[in-house]
């Protein structure tokens, strides 16, 4: 027998509120920028984008997306021993994020509950984590983890790609461990990390140390995105994800389904290419969405399970990049 950590249940939140690439047009003409604004638009595929309402917080969007996934795994939050939460736009940094979501859901069982911030691969790598926790301690028998990204209220209105192409929302997946015969689930992950560009994005980029200077300006305590370019993204996914399928003997045209940052579409199929697959194996939501940061893997995942689902054996590999930047890979088999 072993330990498989499989996943339960998947659910996201949209926000009500949707901007289209009109609005955003006639933003950026305040600044001379629209030509290239849209050619980024072009480029990243956005069409839409959901924002939070004033009132809705990362907290609050994580929350919803955790009742859909409950309420899809027929389980309360009783049935949770643990929640990670992953955001870079936390509500709090203390008491910690997943500490609120554990009093608002009223998950009584869960006694280990944290916060990571991984940037976009924050979610991917909260289920990793949440995968050893699993397989190596028996005290867990379900982890609900949460993504979630709320950028509108932290970005800089003359910015090209962080203002039109990030929007907000949430995703959550319950992961389960179940002993069984044959090994399936999360099997492995892989992880590349190139620190080249790591003072092009800053948040808050006058550092916290000084966010609370009255000498800092309002814009300072925002994000920065110093533009850069990063037409590797496609080449190095291609090697990062070749390479955890050949950890497993596995080549890219026996994976089902690819569940890729929604970040660029450009890029996505770029890598889709690459790989020497079909289009249709990667679906593309960030014409909808926009890009939801470390939720967007989920997300996708979520929006490909409405249209259908997979069958025993299938192979699905989750691949997500984060500033600075990171990358990182998950396999999963169903």
């Amino acid at each position: 027998m072993v330990k498989n950590v499989i996943i339960k249940g998947v659910g996201s939140y949209h926000p009500e509120k949707t901007l289209y690439n009109d609005y955003y047009i006639e933003h950026y003409k305040r600044f001379g920028t629209e030509n290239h604004a849209i050619g980024l638009m072009e480029k990243m595929g956005r069409d839409r984008r959901t924002i939070a309402s004033p009132d809705e917080t990362s907290i609050t969007m994580a929350v919803e997306a955790a009742k859909v996934a409950l309420e899809r795994s027929n389980l309360t939050p009783l049935d949770i021993d643990a929640i990670i939460s992953a955001s870079d736009t936390p509500e709090f940094l203390t008491p910690c994020c997943a500490l609120i979501i554990k009093n608002e859901l009223k998950a009584e069982n869960a006694t280990n509950v944290f916060d990571i911030n991984n940037d976009c691969i924050g979610m991917l790598t909260a289920i990793d984590i949440a995968s050893r926790f699993l397989k190596l301690d028996d005290k867990y028998k379900r982890i609900l983890v949460l993504g979630s990204m709320n950028m509108l209220p932290f970005s800089r209105e003359d910015d090209l790609v962080v203002y039109q192409g990030i929007s907000d929302g949430a995703a959550a997946i319950i992961l389960e461990i179940v002993e069984e015969e044959e090994e399936r689930g999360f099997l492995g992950s892989r992880v590349f990390t190139d620190d080249s560009y790591n003072e092009n994005i800053r948040f808050p980029n006058c550092g916290l140390s000084k966010i609370t200077d009255e000498k800092t300006s309002n814009y300072d305590r925002r994000l920065k995105w110093d533009p850069f370019d990063f037409s590797f993204l496609s080449d190095e996914w291609t090697k990062l994800i070749s390479s955890l399928l050949r950890d497993y003997k596995l080549t890219p045209k026996q994976v089902s389904h690819y569940f890729i940052s929604q970040f660029s579409k450009y890029d996505l199929y770029q890598t889709i290419e690459k790989l020497g697959v079909d289009k249709s194996k990667a679906i593309f939501i960030g014409d909808r969405y926009g890009y939801t940061g470390c939720a967007s893997p989920i997300m996708a995942l979520d929006d490909k399970l409405s249209i259908e689902g997979f069958k025993s054996g299938d192979i699905l590999i989750f691949c997500s990049v984060a500033a600075g930047y990171t990358m990182s890979s998950l396999i999963y088999k169903w």
